[in-house]
């Protein structure tokens, strides 16, 4: 083992296209904080390659980073593969988002144009996947309602692989407290890692998708509750059962009355047993 983490570092320069630029600035964006390739997201592809996005003047583009050692000296390089990054990362460096590669496909919830308006739960295709582009319903409330992305992992319901699920956390305006209130409320989502979409309906969609309101509340000394409804942050803890790890959650409220803070911790077995049901539903337009 070394005794210290000071190894040499190594950099590479990976400009936004200048034309990129130059619209980015026209559009009013700052040059210094907006209008250049931010890095959002890099994922481990294999054992010598890893998998890199950025915001590329709000224009997102991705890539494959080598990486490791041959008998000269470390490898460090950009692939000249360069291809669109929308879907995988946001466009803008400062807009909130998820992703994680696993199995050769690339999960990712994130906004997918210049505004940050249509943000969607995406499954991408990366080099050497068979799956095809999948995503949630764009401009639906009911499926996604201006989320906030904060974290997403791939955790296995059984010891069947077919059986594999990605889950989704983020906070986002709450469609079932009427449209004109603001209240957001967080929430966990669930789809299946093999799902192909609908055949007449729903194609290229999510065909199990679910969503449920993750809870974070304290029981107050009159009966009512002080809700933490604004996920920050999230953790899960592995543990020796693979199948079933501690989901540990960052809370603040949104009110202006107690402004505080929480942690909650969830097992993954109430979490299952919310996608189980029973499901909301509307019994009439209000």
């Amino acid at each position: 083992m070394p005794d210290s983490l000071d190894l040499p570092t190594h950099t590479i320069h990976w400009p936004a296209a200048r034309e990129h630029v130059e619209h980015c600035c026209l559009a009013g964006k700052s040059p210094e904080t907006e209008c250049a390739n931010f890095v959002r997201l890099l994922q481990p592809f294999n054992k010598t390659h890893v998998y890199a996005c950025g915001t590329g003047a709000f224009h997102p583009q991705c890539t494959y980073l080598h990486v490791g050692h041959n008998a000269e000296e470390p490898l460090f390089m950009l692939s000249h593969t360069v291809e669109s990054g929308r879907g995988k990362c946001p466009f803008s460096p400062s807009q909130p988002f998820t992703a994680r590669l696993t199995d050769g496909e690339l999960y990712a919830g994130t906004s997918v144009d210049f505004m940050g308006a249509n943000a969607a739960i995406f499954r991408t295709p990366v080099r050497g996947s068979s799956q095809h582009y999948i995503r949630t319903e764009a401009y639906d409330h009911n499926w996604l309602n201006e989320p906030d992305f904060v974290g997403s992992f791939s955790i296995p319901d059984t010891h069947s692989p077919d059986d594999d699920k990605l889950y989704f956390f983020f906070r986002e305006r709450a469609a079932e407290a009427g449209h004109t209130d603001k209240r957001v409320y967080s929430r966990v989502a669930r789809v299946c890692k093999n799902d192909v979409g609908g055949k007449r309906s729903l194609i290229n969609r999510w065909t199990t998708f679910l969503k449920a309101r993750l809870v974070c509340s304290v029981p107050g000394p009159s009966g009512v509750d002080t809700h933490f409804d604004e996920l920050e942050d999230i953790f899960v803890l592995e543990t020796k059962d693979p199948q079933n790890p501690t989901v540990y959650g960052v809370f603040s409220t949104s009110s202006s009355v107690f402004p505080g803070s929480a942690v909650c911790v969830y097992s993954m077995s109430s979490i299952r047993a919310a996608f189980n049901g029973p499901f909301a539903h509307k019994e009439g337009p209000d």
